[in-house]
């Protein structure tokens, strides 16, 4: 657990976050998209904002092909990051846990961009993708499993883990079957997002206020994860509905 609590260090990293924010949301509002998409099943994180930070990662993608960076070695670097992740969030220190949360996430879509720019996108590299992000959010369920695991959010973690593996399995299986998913709104970028945000703010709360480093602390951190196990269940039935009713019309 956190040794002290640090007030001051929390308000300035505040204040960044806030200022960084707010350049990000003016520069989404210029961001040109065809359509803001919409609907009970669009994703949370809507096409401007996507399209957004795959520009902001588009320098990035192109210097590391320059630098012959393998899309393997980003796709392992963010199953490491996901377990530091875990382990951050398992001895409490949700403002780390949450930011190497977001750094995973941004690490899983370098690792497609570079495939793509590099002309490295195989079905080897498809499958070792799809089978290390399974692990790697695994391990970062079981850090916050393990962090709650006295209190009632360790079944909501549960039930979290149990509906993102659900998001991804219902999507491989009807893709198998030829049904076409690209619907829910909690696909991998929202579950890096929700995660990630509840972390690094929740953190950043329990320093200003230095409520502890106890469970009870971070209620912003459950609140998330309740969010997210809500809303992962809900894209896993969606997805389901939606496949079982493509497959019976077509049979």
């Amino acid at each position: 657990m956190p040794a002290a609590c640090r007030p001051g260090t929390a308000a300035a990293a505040a204040v960044v976050i806030a200022v960084t924010i707010a350049l990000a949301l003016r520069a989404i509002s210029r961001v040109q998209v065809e359509t803001e998409g919409g609907g009970a099943d669009a994703p949370l994180i809507g096409p401007r904002v996507r399209a957004w930070y795959r520009g902001l990662m588009g320098p990035f993608e192109v210097s590391m092909v320059r630098s012959g960076v393998s899309p393997d070695a980003l796709t392992y670097a963010q199953l490491v990051v996901s377990v530091l992740a875990g382990a951050a969030f398992w001895q409490g220190a949700a403002f780390l846990g949450g930011w190497l949360t977001i750094l995973a996430g941004t690490l899983d879509i370098l690792d497609g961009g570079v495939a793509r720019r590099g002309a490295g996108a195989t079905h080897r590299g498809a499958l070792v993708d799809s089978v290390v992000d399974r692990w790697a959010e695994f391990a970062t369920f079981v850090g916050l499993g393990a962090f709650f695991r006295d209190t009632w959010v360790l079944f909501v973690v549960a039930l979290a883990a149990f509906g993102s593996l659900m998001v991804s399995y219902t999507r491989a299986r009807a893709e198998g079957l030829g049904v076409e998913l690209q619907l829910g709104r909690a696909q991998r970028p929202e579950r890096y997002v929700i995660l990630g945000f509840g972390g690094f703010l929740s953190g950043l709360v329990a320093h200003l206020g230095c409520f502890g480093g106890e469970p009870g602390a971070y209620g912003l951190l459950a609140a998330a994860v309740v969010v997210l196990a809500i809303l992962s269940v809900w894209t896993a039935l969606s997805r389901a509905r939606h496949a079982a009713a493509v497959l019976g019309g077509s049979s």
